[in-house]
């Protein structure tokens, strides 16, 4: 009897831990693909930026808009982000995350920067074939 009541209470042990360690590793690939999005658009690899992103999705869209933004070679626009939270509901998410953007204009010698924040923007993303993609 003791052993059945062990048995029963490992095998319910090990069902949460194994469902615990998806949501983590969602959380993984998840920052992953925002992390390489952001990193891609700093890079000026905006067709990059678009695998991981849903063919015509808003994310997929704003590739198209940062790449008319900064078309200029004398604009280098910089891109860091920091993930605040993230919410998994199935085979949809929503991402909190802070971006800082810089942006550098030179003309010839003189150089301006300028530094803006944006606080808790949204970015969602769904699975899609196995993979998370942003919306």
């Amino acid at each position: 009897m003791k052993r059945k009541v062990f048995l029963s209470l490992f095998i319910i042990c090990l069902i949460f831990t194994l469902i615990g360690c998806d949501i983590v590793n969602h959380e993984e690939e998840i920052k992953e693909v925002v992390n390489a999005y952001w990193s891609a658009l700093s890079n000026k690899q905006y067709e990059l930026a678009k695998t991981y992103c849903i063919t015509y999705g808003d994310a997929y869209y704003a590739v198209e808009d940062y790449q008319i933004l900064s078309s200029d070679d004398n604009v280098t626009i910089n891109w860091t982000s920091y993930i605040n939270w993230i919410e998994i509901i199935g085979d949809k998410a929503t991402v909190d995350l802070d971006i800082t953007l810089i942006m550098t204009v030179c003309l010839e010698d003189v150089c301006s920067t300028q530094t803006e924040n944006l606080y808790n923007h949204l970015m969602y993303l769904i699975k899609n074939c196995g993979e998370w993609k942003l919306k």
